[in-house]
């Protein structure tokens, strides 16, 4: 299904209408849809409405213009908009990966939305992440006998970006040597090919894909953002780590044991830093415990939710 938001076409998919409380899941990537989040949405909807959506630019919603202003904040209006739009009072939120940057931002700019702030193994600093990811992967490049990839690999490992958007392009361009698809998304417990079997992509065209480059450029796009409340437009590239501080809502943050991209730092950060906080670390998972550890993964959500 689709609704407008901003005069735009983002298609979403709702599951458990009958229920009033609310969960939104915001897709990580930043592009990658909430394709994958589907199995975990119908089991959710025993007791709760679920609300997911491929962001603006991603997949089955509409693509950003070549000339269009896009960036984090406009991403918060819209999930705000969506929220008026479907007579939400508040709602709580999930975050995965980049989607968790989105959550955190959301719920501090709109606090008095959220019920609660639900986070899956969230990338809140991605320098850190970036050098994590590398370490992660460090064995597997060197062993290719690539200099270039091993370079890259150190220099990702060891280097204080200036240009924090740098870290992003030489990580995208490091996974692109990546030859084991289970070590390039990060799992543990399943195989590429069963997390591959765990979504339906018919109807998803090479095309849909595509567009979630652009996506992830406009993303970092520096300068201000047109009627932003600060000058500075927030960029993926920032450190969410110290917003979520302000938080005052219940937080749930989800941990697979082998994840690299939500680091041991940002772990320690977010239980030492937010008022109310429970961790869940799933042992056999990487970065997507709902696929690797799924029965799990619902049952802590709903013990989360309900009490």
């Amino acid at each position: 299904m689709f609704i407008d938001i901003f005069g735009k076409k983002i298609y979403y998919e709702m599951y458990g209408a009958e229920h009033k409380d609310t969960l939104l899941y915001l897709h990580g990537g930043p592009g990658a849809s909430c394709l994958d989040f589907v199995n975990q949405a119908k089991a959710l909807s025993e007791k709760r409405k679920i609300i997911l959506f491929d962001q603006l630019g991603v997949l089955r919603s509409e693509a950003i213009g070549e000339n269009e202003d896009y960036g984090m904040e406009y991403q918060i209006e819209m999930i705000e908009e969506m929220r008026k739009l479907f007579e939400i009072e508040k709602w709580s939120i999930l975050g995965h990966s980049y989607g968790g940057m989105l959550a955190v931002l959301y719920a501090y700019m709109y606090q008095d939305c959220v019920d609660k702030v639900i986070l899956e193994c969230p990338s809140l600093c991605f320098e850190d992440s970036a050098r994590s990811v590398a370490e992660y992967l460090s064995e597997h490049i060197h062993s290719l006998g690539n200099k270039q990839a091993s370079e890259l690999c150190e220099k990702i490992k060891s280097v204080e970006y200036r240009d924090k958007r740098e870290s992003v392009y030489d990580l995208t361009g490091l996974l692109q040597y990546v030859t084991d698809m289970k070590l390039r998304n990060y799992l543990h417990g399943i195989s590429f090919e069963e997390y591959q079997r765990s979504m339906d992509t018919s109807g998803i065209t090479t095309e849909m894909w595509a567009k979630g480059d652009k996506h992830l450029m406009k993303l970092l796009e520096t300068g201000p953002m047109p009627n932003a409340a600060s000058g500075k437009r927030v960029t993926m590239t920032d450190n969410f780590l110290p917003m979520i501080q302000g938080i005052t809502l219940p937080v749930l943050l989800l941990n697979g044991r082998y994840d690299p991209a939500c680091t041991v730092c940002q772990t320690e950060y977010i239980i030492g830093n937010v008022q109310n906080v429970t961790q869940v670390i799933f042992e056999n998972s990487g970065h997507f415990p709902r696929i690797e550890e799924a029965d799990k993964y619902t049952n802590t959500i709903f013990d989360f939710l309900l009490k």
